[in-house]
């Protein structure tokens, strides 16, 4: 059998293997296990196991290969004529994505709500950075070490971590990494979220400036207090 012909078998056996159990489960108790004075009740009870049945097979065989939804917000960057130009610059925030969205297809391999939790945030936080850094190239340099080591080491980390996780028996060293990883996540998450906030740092000092500006004119024109930002009232002619 070619491997495409097996890769369709196992793709179509998700959606139709909790069909057949239904069906299955029906035929049982009309060709062979129904009492001969079964009545509604009977039915009623045969449906609700049945459909319970067809539940619990979905989810053991459903498929796992399923497309996650596209993420709107990486459209748009891959959109944007920054990363049109497809200079050096460009290219690292392609690959940054391409991270982010292994990122999100391995978390869906994942039970740990804590990980999940962390993969998540750490996802969004490198989406706004991104997101900054592309509408402001000149501080790309400033988030080298995001793109070279922080991206690629949470990618190991949640990959490692997805492995672990699906092993039948979690023995004393599996499960001393799984809690390394956890903390390892927590801290990069953290990391981020500071590295983040410096983005923001150079707008601060421009608002700063701005409001120091506007205050001197004030002040000049007479328009509030000296020694504070209250505006003074002018006086009916």
């Amino acid at each position: 059998m070619s491997q495409k012909m097996q890769q369709g078998i196992g793709n179509a056996r998700g959606p139709v293997a909790h069909i057949y159990a239904f069906a299955i489960t029906w035929a049982f108790f009309i060709f062979i296990g129904a009492p001969e004075n079964a009545d509604v009740i009977d039915f009623v009870v045969l449906a609700i196991f049945s459909s319970f049945s067809s539940g619990v097979t979905y989810l053991i065989v459903r498929p796992k290969n399923v497309p996650i939804k596209k993420d709107r917000e990486v459209e748009d960057i891959l959109k944007s004529d920054f990363v049109k130009r497809g200079n050096e610059d460009a290219k690292e925030v392609v690959e940054a994505l391409a991270q982010i969205k292994v990122i999100q297809t391995v978390t869906r391999g994942i039970k740990s709500r804590k990980v999940l939790r962390e993969a998540g945030d750490i996802v969004q936080v490198s989406k706004e950075m991104i997101n900054k850094v592309v509408k402001n190239p000149e501080l790309i340099p400033s988030i080298r070490r995001f793109f070279s080591h922080f991206l690629p080491t949470a990618v190991k980390l949640i990959t490692d971590y997805e492995e672990m996780e699906k092993k039948s028996v979690h023995g004393e060293n599996i499960r001393a990494s799984m809690k390394r990883i956890e903390e390892g996540l927590e801290m990069l998450k953290g990391a981020l979220i500071k590295q983040l906030d410096s983005l923001f740092s150079h707008a601060a000092m421009d608002l700063e400036t701005d409001v120091d500006v506007l205050e001197s004119i004030l002040k000049k024109d007479g328009l509030i207090d000296k020694d504070s930002m209250r505006a003074t009232p002018k006086k009916e002619i």
